[in-house]
């Protein structure tokens, strides 16, 4: 039966998301669509996964708030925009 991984990067999410994938890999030896043969492999291929999902939530993420108007990092960001 696949995991269900829960949505997230905190380590605590990514280190439950592995210890699924590891528990599932006990059940029936499988990963996703790979087989490892051993248990250091699945832990590996568990890890990727893992921290695989956690950077596709992340960029779901808002974008940090524009610099104040009128500081030097605003004057930075208008003059990129107007180079594109």
């Amino acid at each position: 039966m696949p995991a269900r991984l829960k949505k997230g990067g905190s380590r605590e999410t990514v280190s439950a998301n592995i210890q699924e994938l590891v528990h599932d890999w006990e059940q029936d030896g499988t990963i996703g669509n790979s087989r490892p043969k051993t248990k250091s492999q699945a832990v590996k291929q568990a890890v990727a996964i893992a921290l695989g999902e956690a950077r596709r939530t992340a960029r779901g993420k808002a974008k940090p708030p524009p610099p104040p108007a009128g500081t030097a990092s605003a004057r930075k960001e208008a003059a990129g925009k107007r180079r594109r």
